[in-house]
């Protein structure tokens, strides 16, 4: 299981946002990054053990 969590900035800290839904696949999962991405979201990829595969270079402006 996979799913897509949110990086944002708020004030000078970068907040994780994990509300993105469980996906059954990986390929599911970053074609829904790849979306969220084109859109200017910073997003990576979290599987169930919690570990964060980072799709978007940078830190969120």
């Amino acid at each position: 299981m996979w799913r897509v969590v949110f990086y944002e900035r708020r004030a000078n800290r970068v907040r994780l946002d994990r509300s993105g839904p469980w996906l059954t696949s990986k390929q599911l999962a970053r074609q829904w990054a790849s979306w969220f991405g084109e859109r200017g979201y910073h997003v990576a990829l979290q599987d169930q053990s919690g570990e964060l595969e980072r799709l978007t270079v940078g830190l969120p402006g």
